[in-house]
């Protein structure tokens, strides 16, 4: 059986800490994803964004980081258990 769906019910499966830290870290880089404009304008105080913008590239690279690095670590499983052939 996969070691991901190894979990006797769905809540078992939601309370593990490898999953809340995920969601966690994947709601922070959607929030990141979502606010990289308006952050942008406040920090160039203009009206007008320019898509090519260093801080707002780096900002929303950030935030596309941050919700893999989450999706990473919900799937990662607690009981991974690590071989060593020899």
């Amino acid at each position: 059986m996969s070691m991901l769906l190894s979990f006797v019910n769905p809540l078992e499966f939601l309370l593990r800490y490898t999953v809340i830290a995920g969601v966690i870290v994947a709601i922070i880089g959607t929030a990141m994803c979502m606010l990289a404009k308006h952050i942008t304008l406040a920090k160039r105080k203009t009206d007008i964004l320019n898509k090519h913008d260093r801080i707002y590239v780096t900002i929303l690279s950030l935030g596309i980081g941050f919700i893999l690095i989450g999706m990473i670590l919900i799937a990662l499983p607690i009981e991974a258990t690590f071989y060593v052939v020899g």
